[in-house]
């Protein structure tokens, strides 16, 4: 038996484990203080007592049960000032559960990259290397069995045929294109990811298969190591306060007791609103430590206020 690896530990979060109900608007509300710790064979979710870990209450989430962090669900694609909220789906008797994680922007994606290579790094896949080579699709060439590694920014692609080892080590950071097969279309739960790059001044590709699970998480891993946010992938969102802060600064010269009237929250509480604006890079702070809007933040702004004129 592989020995257990402590991957992460006892990182400060808040949860809520199980969501009781995923439509309910109450949810954010029942995070509850903890920590999260991740080892080579489980996630555990552990309460805060006195402020310290109840070790003994800990939630264990095995690795293998884990089917998603980041379906897309509403609720939890918002963004919540600097904090970000992961939904952890995972299976338990045979039914699939959620359970919420909410931390900050930096330990979202350290923890997404931890899950992503934890799920994908050693399953079983199918892969045709090269599947096309300057142009031309060998639509002939037959898949071979074998195992996916992750190694920080490669992944390595290995099997055996007849007493020979066929490996292919590809550089993430190199990948030129990447095009990712409907879920089911490679057969009843299988789905596809091809990667195309150059080897030796040639552009090629690989067709990699295997279950949904394996592409799904291998694809978010590639967009972690290659630096892609939620924000480029699925549009800026902000909760209702955040909007109106926007908003008001791009149409009135406000200041802060302005804002904080017409928000209806306290001068702290319009702190943290600006703090996690700034991280979204919707505001800077200026030369007179003064927030103003930056370009991004206007240009979505403008784009909102046009999308409601029509």
């Amino acid at each position: 038996m592989a020995e257990v690896k402590i991957i992460l530990k006892e990182k400060y979060i808040k949860f809520v484990s199980p969501v009781p109900n995923l439509k309910d608007q109450r949810t954010e509300e029942n995070l509850k203080p903890g920590y999260l710790s991740i080892t080579t064979q489980q996630v555990l979710l552990i309460p805060e007592k006195d402020n310290q870990p109840a070790r003994d209450s800990a939630i264990g989430i095995a690795i293998k049960d884990i089917t998603d962090f980041d379906r897309k669900v509403e609720l939890w694609k918002k963004a919540l000032g600097a904090s970000r909220l992961i939904p952890l789906h995972h299976v338990e008797h045979d039914e699939e559960i959620v359970s919420l994680i909410a931390t900050n922007i930096d330990n979202a994606a350290q923890i997404k990259k931890i899950l992503s290579f934890l799920v994908v790094s050693g399953a079983k896949i199918d892969f045709v290397c090269p599947f096309s080579q300057g142009g031309k699709i060998f639509l002939d060439k037959q898949p071979v069995k074998g195992v996916i590694r992750l190694k920080k920014n490669e992944v390595v692609l290995s099997a055996e045929w007849l007493g020979k080892e066929q490996k292919e080590i590809i550089d993430l950071l190199q990948i030129d294109d990447i095009d990712i097969g409907d879920p089911g279309s490679a057969g009843t739960g299988r789905s596809s990811v091809t990667l195309k790059y150059q080897k030796a001044g040639t552009v090629i590709s690989t067709l990699i298969t295997s279950d949904d699970t394996i592409t799904t998480f291998f694809e978010k891993y590639i967009k972690i190591i290659r630096g892609v946010s939620d924000e480029e992938e699925e549009g800026i969102q902000l909760n209702e306060q955040q909007f109106m802060l926007v908003q008001m600064m791009y149409t009135s010269d406000i200041d802060a007791e302005m804002a904080t009237e017409m928000l209806g929250i306290s001068a702290e509480d319009l702190g943290e609103l600006a703090e996690g604006l700034v991280k979204m890079d919707i505001l800077r702070i200026s030369g007179d430590e003064e927030f103003e809007l930056t370009e991004k933040g206007t240009k979505y702004i403008v784009e909102k206020m046009k999308q409601g004129l029509g």
